[in-house]
Parts: structure tokens; C-alpha cells; sequence
């Protein structure tokens, strides 16, 4: 039961991080509504990501869910690290960015590496 949780906050995380990133905010860069308006989006983004990686963390601690000598755990460590320190860069847009689209690409990453059971649906013994 654990596990669609953590799978569906980190659907929730990564779907949502990159549809900002690499939709909106091109988007509204052509509209011209980008720093102005469209920082705001990436900062509601970027904090429900920073609330979904502590989620995911705090439920594989007390569940047991999650080892802290895996990859996939250490990144998003320092994934959710890096969106706090997201917010310490706050008059500079520019750098936001750049941890934006770091955070993207460790996302990838901890896509890529995470166990077929992880991402594919467990099948009972009866349908094997």
C-alpha cells in the first residue's frame, strides 16, 4: 500500500515539475508573462515538490519502505534538498532555473535507475 503512494507522489513531483518547466514556462515566455508571472508558478511547483519529496521520505522512514544506502533514496535527498535551496536563490531568477532544470534531470535519472517492480504494477501469483 506504501509503495502506490510513494509512486504516486513522485508521479505528482516529477509530472508537475517538468510539464513547468519544459511547457508552461515556455509558453509563457513567448506570451512575454515570463519572470514576471510565470516564477510564481515555478515557486508553488518547485514548494508542493519540496512537501512530496519530505512525503516520500517520511513515509519510507517510518514504513520501512525505503533503505537509506539505495540511490534512488539519495537522490531524492538531495532532490529535495536542492528545491529548498531553490528558495534561497529567490532575486535570482536565473539560478532558479538552473536548479530547476538540475532537479529535472536527477529526476530522470531516479526515474530511469528505480526497479521495474517500482514503476510496473506487481502481479499476484495468479496472473503469472
Amino acid at each position: 500500500m506504501v509503495r502506490q503512494y510513494l509512486i504516486l507522489f513522485r508521479t505528482f513531483w516529477l509530472g508537475g515539475l517538468w510539464s513547468c518547466a519544459y511547457v508552461v514556462r515556455p509558453l509563457l515566455e513567448h506570451r512575454g508573462f515570463f519572470p514576471q508571472h510565470g516564477m510564481d508558478v515555478m515557486h508553488v511547483m518547485v514548494g508542493l515538490g519540496v512537501v512530496c519529496g519530505g512525503l516520500i521520505l517520511l513515509l519510507g522512514l517510518l514504513f520501512h519502505a525505503l533503505s537509506w544506502r539505495q540511490l534512488p533514496v539519495q537522490l531524492i535527498s538531495i532532490m529535495t534538498f536542492l528545491s529548498l535551496v531553490y528558495f534561497a536563490f529567490m532575486p535570482w531568477w536565473k539560478l532558479q532555473m538552473m536548479l530547476v532544470h538540475s532537479i529535472s534531470v536527477l529526476g530522470l535519472i531516479w526515474l530511469l535507475i528505480a526497479p521495474l517492480s517500482v514503476v510496473r504494477r506487481d502481479r499476484s501469483p495468479a496472473e503469472r
